[in-house]
């Protein structure tokens, strides 16, 4: 069984972190108060893991108090119910993983509005096709030379119809891509690459010494460094809400308690948030020795 690597979707996203589009609604949150609305997040992956689906509220635009969460909820995955494991956080069985192309339905109830009976929401999504990554490599990005900065280029055979990519990038045992705003998106029509093998860039994840990270200190890369990289193949519910999500945070506010917004989601019972599902391959490589740098 796989380890699984959580992808910060503090980005929810964790991966970091989207549409059954039959579902999706489109929420228009106005400037100065918002009726407060229950927030669910969660998604399923092909990983063997623990899987969780956190429940809280949105805030007011101009309000001061903290999102609250809920820990008094019921939570089913395809009639399985979850685990309580406090701050409104509920969690599968560890052996629990996703299979590309079966579906999954998350009930949850809840009693929200206080009034002693529990409200129903739900959402749906098709765990999509898995796109297995043979090898990852690096190109230099100045033409001549072998030397950083380097990009990290996916191989891979693409599958038939329309396709939803993101990628992590780990260094060593650290997730680089811990922000939305670092984690790669990218889709491919059916016009773009249908059928065909795949050489692709990472474009978000040029290689060099010193790479932009977190506040006033560099993220630092360093000869004979391992570099893993994850390729999620994304529902397009999940694909569309960490796009609109990076639009949304790339203003500089929290995502639920910030700007106007409109982000899909595929919840019913008038819930925002979202229930995802993706896929996971991963292929790691050594960088070059101090000499070639």
């Amino acid at each position: 069984m796989k380890k699984r690597m959580l992808f910060g979707a503090g980005m929810l996203f964790g991966a970091g972190i989207l549409l059954c589009t039959a579902c999706i609604e489109r929420m228009e949150l106005s400037t100065d108060y918002v009726t407060p609305r229950l927030v669910i997040t969660g998604y399923v992956t092909t990983d063997t893991a623990a899987h969780s689906i956190k429940i809280s509220s949105t805030t007011p635009y101009f309000g001061t108090e903290q999102p609250r969460s809920y820990s008094s909820a019921e939570v089913q995955i395809n009639g399985v119910r979850l685990r309580a494991a406090g701050e409104g956080e509920y969690v599968t069985d560890s052996s629990f993983f996703g299979v590309p192309g079966e579906r999954y339905v998350l009930d949850v109830w809840v009693d929200f509005d206080d009034d002693g009976v529990p409200e129903h929401y739900s959402a749906d999504v098709v765990m999509p096709a898995l796109h297995r990554l043979d090898s990852i490599t690096l190109s230099p990005v100045r033409l001549g030379t072998t030397k950083p900065p380097w990009m990290v280029v996916m191989h891979f055979q693409d599958l038939p119809g329309p396709n939803y990519f993101g990628a992590h990038l780990y260094v060593n045992d650290t997730l680089y891509s811990n922000k939305v705003q670092r984690y790669f998106l990218n889709f491919f029509g059916e016009y773009v690459a249908e059928g065909q093998y795949i050489h692709f860039p990472a474009t978000n994840y040029s290689i060099r010494e010193e790479m932009w990270w977190d506040g006033d200190e560099p993220f630092r890369v360093h000869p004979r460094d391992s570099l893993t990289l994850e390729l999620n193949t994304l529902s397009v519910d999940y694909f569309e809400f960490i796009r609109t999500a990076r639009q949304e945070i790339s203003g500089g506010n929290p995502l639920f308690a910030g700007p106007p917004a409109n982000v899909p989601t595929n919840l019913s019972g008038g819930a925002v948030g979202i229930f995802g599902a993706y896929t996971i391959s991963r292929k790691s490589l050594i960088l070059p020795p101090e000499d070639e740098w």
